[in-house]
């Protein structure tokens, strides 16, 4: 079987110090020992060819991958592995006093009233279909191809806000030298958690696969070294929101 992976911060990171520690690297590694009895290579490519190749039927394996039901015709896909949660309003820490003025926070009213307050989304992004909703129909005068492209402008005020996973805002944060220049609010409207699976041609072999991993994961995913992976990145005071989700959500998602 081949893993295929590419460099997404921090949940997959290819380069430089933390190179093989995101949150996926870790679970890749973690598996692929537990499989060890599986001949196994690891290859970088673009997310879409990793999906061109699963509905070819190649006997590729990619861990984050988010199950639809369009991706359940070409695929198959284990029980959660991580999540991205909780979505936060991302700020400048300069600009705190002008944002906590405005709370409770409202992602519609921000988009909706306060027009000139300049974002950006990830093209072909989706956080699912309330904030998707939102943003088509208040679309954003700005469009990033990369997170860290997105977070400098921030830092920059070439931005105003952004709406991010708390562990993608503080690895970035990091990233850039500035740990405490970022500000994460929360809004009013309730995230709901979006979980991340590793995902599988839908053939014999990838069934098998997926099969094995999910056995791997009845043993760890309760282990309080496989909880750490799950909340590494996050924000200290958003660790509580996901251990608040993680047995009573995360572990009985299926």
């Amino acid at each position: 079987m081949t893993w295929a992976i590419y460099d997404a911060p921090p949940f997959m990171i290819a380069e430089g110090a933390d190179a093989e520690s995101g949150i996926f690297d870790r679970i890749r590694n973690l598996l692929s020992h537990q499989l060890g009895d599986l001949p196994q290579a690891v290859l970088t490519a673009p997310f879409p060819r990793i999906v061109t190749a699963l509905k070819a039927g190649a006997d590729w394996c990619f861990i984050g991958g988010v199950k639809t039901p369009e991706r359940e015709t070409f695929a198959v896909f284990s029980k959660p592995v991580a999540m991205f949660y909780p979505l936060r309003v991302v700020i400048n820490s300069a600009d705190r006093v002008r944002f906590e003025a405005l709370q409770p926070l409202s992602l519609l009213s921000l988009m909706r009233d306060h027009p000139e307050l300049q974002t950006s989304v990830l093209r072909n992004r989706s956080f699912g279909p309330q904030f998707d909703a939102l943003q088509k129909a208040y679309p954003a005068a700005n469009q990033h191809s990369d997170f860290l492209e997105a977070f400098r402008m921030l830092m920059n005020r070439r931005l105003d806000y952004l709406v991010e996973y708390s562990n993608i805002a503080t690895y970035n944060a990091r990233r850039l030298g500035k740990p405490d220049g970022l500000v994460l609010l929360p809004m009013t409207e309730v995230s709901e958690p979006v979980y991340a699976r590793v995902m599988c041609a839908r053939t014999a072999q990838g069934l098998a696969v997926v099969d094995r991993i999910d056995h791997v994961l009845d043993q760890e995913r309760n282990t309080p070294s496989y909880r750490a992976i799950v909340e590494a990145w996050s924000a200290p005071a958003d660790q509580a929101k996901i251990r608040a989700i993680y047995d009573s959500q995360f572990l009985t998602a299926r």
